[in-house]
């Protein structure tokens, strides 16, 4: 839902990925941080050890992931932008398998391979023309490596931190980043009307206060791939409504890239064989197979 917004905007508005993305996260950060201070006061605490490790994930996890996406939305579909995006849980299967020393299934690789190949189709399933520009397609890659790194990081963080105080905190990191690099007054300058501040508001609330703080909270009980597949008919939905609401179609060979991400993705959590497996400890029994690493409820 909220590419569609996003996308809408993009056509009707005069804004851009920047000014939209700070408005998002800058506002989340206030209306998050007023509803904990009425709510959970106690969790807006954190302990200054903890503040370096918040900056980093604020920079690199909501920051990266958020500006990537939008800018992959505005120079290309919300369909390619997010399917793109939702190629995530490979990276984190591929990371947990090279530096985490899990071990692929049997049909780990195949399933990869499948993902890869849905990939080509999307972006190239349109007659052998490119779906999108190379600026939309290298943003979409990029969106996929920034939402896995949010992920990695992500469920390190709230093994030490509240997911909330987490949420607080590293979006006040990316808003104090983007006031830097893109002064509020600019923002300001521009006459928004009610309509736009309601957009900007419903970002804010209800596609990134909620959705990531409920993410970050599955993520204490799951693992980094099983969350992303958790948000597995988003990309569904967004496309049909983005094909609905903004005219955006896809040819068949798309659609059937865009069958087989999902069919992949959800594979490494379901298809025996498929799912990596923690490695077997020395002289102890084989290790429990257990998904790969999550899909978000999405921070989209």
């Amino acid at each position: 839902m909220a590419g569609v917004i996003v996308k809408f905007l993009y056509r009707s508005r005069d804004i851009d990925p920047v000014t939209l993305t700070q408005l998002r996260v800058t506002l989340c950060f206030l209306c998050g941080g007023l509803f904990l201070a009425v709510l959970k006061p106690r969790l807006l605490r954190i302990r200054v050890a903890d503040l370096p490790f918040v900056a980093l994930y604020g920079l690199v996890g909501i920051t990266s992931t958020q500006i990537t996406y939008y800018y992959a939305i505005h120079d290309s579909s919300v369909s390619v932008a997010i399917f793109l995006q939702f190629c995530a849980p490979i990276l984190t299967c591929l990371y947990e398998i090279l530096f985490q020393h899990r071990r692929p299934g049997r049909f780990t690789f195949l399933v990869l391979a499948l993902a890869i190949g849905g990939a080509l189709l999307l972006l190239f399933g349109r007659g052998g023309r490119p779906a999108a520009p190379a600026a939309g397609i290298a943003w979409g890659v990029a969106s996929a490596f920034a939402l896995a790194t949010y992920t990695l990081i992500g469920r390190s963080a709230v093994r030490r931190l509240n997911p909330w105080t987490l949420l607080f905190w590293s979006t006040g990191v990316s808003s104090l980043f983007w006031a830097i690099v893109h002064p509020v007054r600019l923002v300001l300058a521009t006459p928004w009307t009610a309509v736009d501040w309601g957009f900007f508001l419903y970002l804010a609330v209800f596609t990134t206060f909620v959705p990531f703080g409920l993410y970050l909270t599955g993520l204490k009980s799951i693992g980094a791939t099983t969350a992303i597949v958790t948000g597995g008919l988003e990309p569904v939905w967004a496309t049909v409504l983005a094909g609905l609401v903004l005219g955006e179609g896809l040819a068949v060979g798309q659609i059937l890239g865009c069958v087989a991400i999902l069919a992949a993705v959800v594979s490494l959590q379901v298809l025996p064989g498929a799912a990596i497996t923690d490695a077997r400890p020395a002289g102890g029994p084989p290790g429990e197979s257990t998904p790969a690493a999550p899909t978000p409820a999405s921070p989209r």
